[in-house]
C-alpha cells in the first residue's frame, strides 16, 4: 500500500485510483505556461486541449484546437485524432440531429488521422463514429474490415495487448460477428483482468454501437465490472455486555459474516464506501477485503475521535479490526477532522460522502451503484435508517441483511444549530463571490454564467462550506478553474451524485496544491 498523507480535512493514500489519473489541472497550467515560451510544442498543445476536454469545456477546447493550428497538422495521430475525440464528446453531450452531425464530423477527423497514420485507434473510431453519424453500411463495414486486416494476430502481439484485442472485438462487433467479438473481448480482459476502467470504456463503445443498431447485448453482462456499494449497519459488540444489553454471540457473528460474504459474491460487489464503526461496518469491510474488493473508508471525524465513540466502547478487539481495515483500505477520507463526535449533521454528511463515492465510481464504470446494509428495518431520521431511506428514494438497488437482535446503547448524537451548508460560487480571474443556501441554485447559476460569457470563457468554481466555520482560511480556493469549465469540490460532487445526478455528472479532475480533490461538472444531455 502507498504511504498515507494528511491534507487538512482530507486524508488520501498515494496509490488511490484518483491520484494515479492524469492531473488535468496541473497539466493544463503547465502546458499553457510552456507554450508561452515555445508556441510550436505539439505535445503541450495536445496536453492543454485534452485537459480542457476532460474538464467538460468542450466548446473552448474545440476553439483552442483551431486557434493553436492543430486542425492543420498532419502525420501525428495523437493530434489528428484529438479533433475526432472533441467531436465525439460533443456527440455524447447532444441529442437528435445535432448529435448525429457531431458524430459525422468526428468520423471524418478520425478517418483523416487513419489515412495519414494507419493508427488502430483512429481506424476503429472512424468506423464506430461512422455508424453513429449515419454513414452508409457499406462504408462502415469497409472501415471495420480493413482494420481487421492490419491488426496483428493474437499470438504475434508484443505490446498493448488489451487495446489491440479490444479493438479487434469492436471491429468484429461492427461487422455483426458476435462470436468473434466475444472471443477477442475475452482475450483482452483475460490479459488485464483488473483494469476495470479500461473494461468500462470498451463496454461503453459497444453499448453505443448496440443502441444505434438496436442490438441485444446481454452477452456483454459477463464482462461488466464489479458493483460499487455504500455500506452501513448497526453497531454491536461481541464480548460480555455493554450497558446491560447482551451482545451477539460468536456463533451469530460467524453466521452474519457468512451472509455478508454471500451477498458480496452473489452480487459481484467489488468496491465499498463507508465508515468503520464496531459491528456491521467493520464486518462488511472485512468481508469485502477477503473477497479481493477495494475498501474506501469515509470517516466523518478524526480517527481518534471516531474510535473513542464508535469503536472502542463495544470491545477493544474491534479497535484492532478497525486498524487492520484502515491499513488495507484503498483510500481514506476524513470528512471533518475538527468536528465533535457523535454529531447527527456530520453523520449525515459522512453518509452522503460514502453514497456519492459509490455512485461516482459506478458512473465511471457504467454500472449501477448499490447499498449494502445490516439493518433492523426500523424507520428513523438518523444512522442506518437515514441511509436506507435516502437510498431507497433514489430507486437504486439495496442489499439488506436483517438484524433481529437487541441493539447496544450508543452515545447520543448532538446537533450543532449553526451547522448547515452553503454553496459558494466564484469565477476565475476575479469577480464577485456569491453564496447560496441551496446547491441546486448555485449549480443553475454556474451553468448559466458559463453559457452567458462564451467570449470570456471564465472558469467557475462551486464548493460547499459549513456556515458554522467563519474563518475564510478554512476554505482554500479550488484553484483557478480551467477556462469554460465548472469545478466543484468533493463534498459538492458527492451531493450532486446523490441528489442531482439526473441533471449533472461530475468527473475527477485533479488535486489542488493543498491536496483537495477537484471535479468537473457537466450538464447531462
Amino acid at each position: 500500500m502507498g504511504k498515507a498523507h494528511a491534507y487538512g480535512s482530507l486524508y488520501v493514500k498515494d496509490d488511490t485510483p484518483m491520484t494515479s489519473q492524469i492531473d488535468n489541472l496541473k497539466t493544463y497550467e503547465a502546458a499553457v505556461s510552456a507554450l508561452s515560451s515555445d508556441p510550436d510544442d505539439l505535445s503541450r498543445k495536445h496536453a492543454a486541449v485534452l485537459a480542457l476536454a476532460r474538464a467538460g469545456s468542450l466548446d473552448f477546447a474545440l476553439s483552442e484546437y483551431m486557434r493553436l493550428g492543430m486542425n492543420d497538422i498532419r502525420h501525428h495521430e495523437d493530434i489528428m485524432a484529438l479533433g475526432g475525440r472533441l467531436y465525439k464528446d460533443l456527440y455524447l453531450a447532444h441529442q437528435g440531429q445535432d448529435a448525429k452531425e457531431f458524430a459525422r464530423l468526428s468520423a471524418e477527423k478520425y478517418e483523416d488521422a487513419y489515412q495519414d497514420t494507419s493508427g488502430f485507434y483512429s481506424g476503429i473510431n472512424a468506423a464506430t463514429m461512422s455508424l453513429l453519424g449515419g454513414v452508409p453500411a457499406k462504408m462502415i463495414q469497409m472501415r471495420a474490415q480493413r482494420l481487421l486486416e492490419i491488426l496483428p494476430a493474437s499470438a504475434d502481439i508484443e505490446n498493448d495487448v488489451y487495446f489491440t484485442e479490444a479493438t479487434r472485438a469492436e471491429a468484429y462487433f461492427l461487422l455483426a460477428e458476435t462470436d468473434k467479438a466475444w472471443a477477442s473481448l475475452q482475450r483482452a480482459i483475460n490479459y488485464d483482468p483488473l483494469n476495470f476502467t479500461a473494461h468500462a470504456s470498451t463496454l461503453k463503445q459497444f453499448a453505443m454501437i448496440a443502441r444505434a443498431r438496436g442490438d441485444d447485448v446481454t452477452w456483454l453482462s459477463e464482462f461488466t465490472p464489479p458493483k460499487a456499494v455504500q455500506f452501513a449497519g448497526h453497531i454491536f459488540g461481541y464480548e460480555g455486555e455493554v450497558d446491560g444489553v447482551p451482545v451477539l454471540s460468536q456463533a451469530i457473528t460467524y453466521e452474519l459474516a457468512e451472509k455478508i460474504s454471500d451477498i458480496i459474491q452473489v452480487n459481484d460487489i467489488g468496491f465499498g464506501y463507508g465508515a468503520l464503526a464496531a459491528g456491521s461496518d467493520i464486518m462488511i469491510a472485512e468481508s469485502l477485503l477477503e473477497e479481493g474488493g477495494e475498501l474506501h473508508v469515509i470517516l466523518p471525524v478524526a480517527r481518534n475521535s471516531f474510535i473513542a465513540a464508535s469503536v472502542a466502547p463495544f470491545g477493544e478487539s474491534w479497535v484492532a479490526r478497525f486498524d487492520a481495515c484502515m491499513t488495507s483500505a484503498t483510500s481514506i477520507t476524513i470528512f471533518d477532522d475538527h468536528g465533535a463526535w457523535p454529531d447527527h449533521m456530520l453523520q449525515h454528511r459522512g453518509s452522503i460522502m460514502a453514497m456519492g463515492g459509490a455512485i461516482r465510481r459506478s458512473d465511471e464504470l457504467a454500472i449501477k451503484a448499490g447499498q449494502l446494509l445490516v439493518w433492523n428495518g426500523e424507520k428513523g431520521a438518523q444512522g442506518t435508517a437515514f441511509d436506507a431511506q435516502l437510498w431507497h428514494d433514489s430507486g437504486r438497488p439495496q442489499y439488506i441483511l436483517a438484524y433481529p437482535w437487541a441493539r447496544n446503547v450508543k452515545p447520543h448524537g448532538t446537533v450543532q444549530s449553526d451547522y448547515h451548508y452553503q454553496a459558494v460560487l466564484s469565477r476565475s480571474g476575479g469577480g464577485n463571490t456569491i453564496v447560496f443556501d441551496d446547491l441546486s441554485e448555485a449549480l443553475k447559476a454556474a451553468t448559466e454564467a458559463r453559457q452567458g460569457t462564451p467570449d470570456i470563457m471564465q472558469g467557475i468554481s462551486v464548493k460547499l462550506r459549513s456556515s458554522a466555520k467563519r474563518d475564510a482560511a478554512e476554505y482554500p480556493d479550488l484553484c483557478s478553474a480551467l477556462p469554460g469549465a465548472i469545478h466543484v469540490d468533493e463534498l459538492a460532487a458527492n451531493y450532486i451524485a446523490v441528489h442531482h445526478g439526473a441533471d449533472y455528472k461530475v468527473s475527477f479532475m485533479g488535486l489542488t496544491d493543498q491536496g483537495l480533490r477537484v471535479f468537473a461538472l457537466q450538464e447531462r444531455g
